[in-house]
């Protein structure tokens, strides 16, 4: 899914490019990226961040790479990346989300929503994604070619 990851928003405050990446992962983590996806990925939103009282000190230190341009002896920069952060997240979760389920049902394979009956692992393959058969040739515009 590194096409995906490609369309992060290269601009931004350390927060908001962090918020975007927890987001998108989240998203490729439901239900709607299926099994396969859901074997790779996971919730990410930090707990921490998205607190009205955060622990700045136990947030520096777990992501000491990622925010490292953060001030963090100014709280107006730290609040600003932290609500860059929260603002971007459910955008991205829902940009790989439905990024995800579109290559997936392009490939003929439907992931089970929660109404639906459970996955069935003997009709899904990642190799469903490179078949020319399916709905729609998913390489288009994946940079696989």
């Amino acid at each position: 899914m590194g096409f995906i990851f490609r369309h992060a928003p290269k601009e931004g405050s350390p927060g908001f490019r962090l918020g975007w990446m927890h987001g998108c992962e989240s998203g490729l983590g439901t239900q709607f990226g299926g099994a396969i996806y859901q074997s790779f990925y996971s919730w990410k939103r930090d707990a921490d961040i998205a607190s009205s009282n955060p622990d700045y000190k136990k947030i520096k230190d777990r992501y000491k790479k990622e925010l490292r341009d953060v001030n963090w002896n100014n709280l107006q920069d730290i609040k600003k990346n932290f609500s860059d952060y929260n603002t971007i997240f459910w955008g991205g979760h829902y940009f790989c989300r439905q990024s995800v389920l579109g290559t997936l049902q392009s490939a003929g394979m439907d992931p089970a929503l929660p109404d639906e009956e459970r996955f069935n692992p003997m009709a899904h393959s990642i190799g469903n994604v490179f078949k020319m058969t399916s709905k729609g040739d998913t390489r288009i515009g994946t940079g696989l070619w």
